[in-house]
């Protein structure tokens, strides 16, 4: 079968126009669509969530925090970093649902002889309450998606300072200390982001204790961190509002240079102790593209912890410093 000459025509203009209109589309779309920014001058967003799980045990917690640690963890598993605090023998369950993410513990509850003591005179009640664990270690850990963590890149250190077994809290039946771990910029740069879980109680001695910690935190921070950028989050127990404690937070946020990301409660009964603190550093600029509470933690019936779940997402620049520019 042969076509005629009018026919040939017309194909190939047909032919023509959908080239024509293909590459229009395509370049229409390069221009809808961000180009990728080379890996060394990179830009990302890592999305952090800080949030006290509540899990004690259940006659203290009030319910059973086992059957709440799995629904935490599968609402947790979307964000790239995830800083529980107060998880103590829940870890398990949250590691459970956290696909893709790799788990790191804070410190356990060490040698010190009161909490020796305290874990020799308890053991029998184990066997008729298998759950029941304190005293114990920090109750930290951190949740970090495989590709961002830097393996081996840790640091876990208790505080050795506490007040209150019986009162004031009983802060002394955890060991509370802070988690460090590093994550991937890109390239050689790095953030490093703490997680930590601060004394309780407003008396003077709690205050007392609580600045005492920020002290030894703010100290680790400036010897393992130095120039890095870094992101400090947690249970830090210190409100605005509360006397005593505007001037911890100040002054440890001043001394290290950090800036608060604007994570807060949006519900009216929360109070105000968890923080998100940010800077930027060697080779990586930190600015926080949204910041509040994750709701997604309550719903109609009940809240998932005692405490609101915090967030933050932040936009990750990568720039070359000069010392690798030459």
């Amino acid at each position: 079968m042969f076509l005629r000459q009018e026919e040939i025509v017309t194909a190939t203009v047909a032919k023509v126009l959908i080239v024509r209109g293909l590459l229009l589309g395509v370049t229409l779309l390069a221009l809808l669509v961000p180009a990728r920014v080379p890996a060394e001058d990179g830009a990302r967003t890592i999305s952090v969530l800080s949030y006290n799980v509540h899990g004690l045990f259940p006659l203290i917690a009030k319910d059973n925090p086992r059957d709440r640690m799995p629904i935490v963890g599968w609402l947790a598993n979307k964000y790239d970093v995830a800083l529980f605090q107060e998880d103590f023998e829940y870890s398990d369950l949250l590691d459970a649902q956290m696909s893709g993410s790799i788990g790191t513990r804070g410190n356990g509850m060490g040698w010190d002889p009161r909490r020796v003591a305290a874990k020799v005179l308890l053991a029998p009640v184990v066997v008729f309450l298998p759950h029941f664990g304190p005293p114990y270690g920090a109750g930290l850990s951190a949740f970090v998606k495989a590709p961002l963590l830097v393996p081996d890149d840790v640091n876990r250190e208790p505080y050795h300072v506490c007040n209150g077994w019986f009162g004031a809290n009983g802060d002394c039946w955890a060991n509370k200390g802070f988690l460090r771990v590093g994550l991937r910029a890109a390239g050689d740069a790095r953030i490093d982001v703490y997680t930590t879980h601060l004394e309780a109680g407003s008396s003077d001695e709690s205050i007392a204790v609580r600045r005492a910690q920020l002290e030894r935190l703010a100290a680790a921070v400036e010897t393992l961190s130095e120039a890095r950028a870094v992101i400090v989050a947690g249970d830090f127990n210190v409100g605005f509002n509360r006397p005593g404690d505007r001037e911890l937070i100040t002054e440890f946020r001043d001394r290290l240079g950090l800036r608060d990301s604007g994570a807060g409660p949006e519900l009216p009964f929360w109070r105000e102790r968890n923080y998100i603190l940010y800077r930027g550093g060697a080779g990586v600029t930190l600015e926080v593209e949204r910041a509040g509470e994750a709701t997604e933690f309550v719903n109609r019936r009940r809240a998932l912890s005692d405490h609101p779940a915090l967030y933050a997402r932040f936009r990750v620049e990568s720039r070359r410093t000069e010392e690798g520019a030459r």
